[in-house]
């Protein structure tokens, strides 16, 4: 991900959005969100295409979407750090194996002895010192550089994790598994994320919600007032 592009379309986005909607959303602002009302990933938008853009379509529809608790990387470090495996019983662990024995890079590294002892002992401080200390966000520390190599060193990595806002405003993760997973394994109940991506739907509750405050909400948008995305809206 280019650092410079991806803030150029996330700057596009905000100045598209602030001449098409009545309540356009602050790209960069950080929405604090609970693991456990997260239940699934959707990876149908695209990452380099910055923070904040509003999209219609299909992309949040369940085809799209899987039960983040059953992806192998929760289901890997759930076993690591809730049932004490070792790590190359896991099945985080195990996927990684069979990506190099197909001859594939893992998150940039070359061997599964590479993976080994500096992801997977990054992971085990990283859990260790969310235990200790509580979740951080990024701008306060290093959460998700492993080592120097480019990959861990991607743009993406030094961000917060993403989310996307589906049409009824159903949250779906799509960026930051690792931190997901520890902070949900961890009972964290607020994690700092930027949006990736909002319905187009979406965005029209919010504009409603925005526009009826002066003279009182109807029903049908009360039920959105204790949504993250909503607060001060209203």
């Amino acid at each position: 991900m280019n650092r410079r592009q991806f803030r150029q379309y996330t700057a596009w986005h905000n100045y598209c959005n602030e001449r098409t909607y009545t309540a356009p959303a602050d790209p960069w602002k950080l929405l604090e969100i609970d693991p456990a009302d997260v239940e699934y990933y959707n990876g149908a938008c695209r990452l380099n295409w910055g923070l904040g853009r509003v999209q219609g379509g299909r992309w949040d529809r369940e085809e799209n979407c899987t039960p983040i608790r059953e992806t192998t990387i929760y289901s890997g470090l759930n076993q690591r750090f809730t049932h004490g495996y070792d790590w190359e019983e896991t099945a985080l662990y195990r996927r990684a194996k069979e990506q190099f024995e197909n001859g594939k890079r893992v998150r940039g590294y070359e061997s599964i002895d590479a993976y080994r002892n500096v992801r997977c002992t990054y992971l085990d401080e990283l859990y260790r010192k969310i235990e200790r200390e509580g979740y951080r966000s990024n701008a306060d520390a290093t959460h998700e550089a492993a080592d120097d190599s480019a990959y861990e060193d991607a743009y993406a990595h030094h961000l917060e994790p993403l989310v996307v806002i589906g049409r009824s405003g159903d949250i779906y993760w799509t960026e930051g598994f690792h931190r997901f997973a520890i902070a949900s394994l961890l009972d964290v109940e607020a994690v700092p994320v930027y949006v990736l991506c909002r319905h187009e739907q979406w965005q029209r509750i919010r504009d409603e919600i925005f526009t009826a405050s002066s003279r009182g909400l109807p029903p049908k948008q009360r039920v959105h007032l204790d949504h993250p995305d909503v607060a001060g809206l209203a």
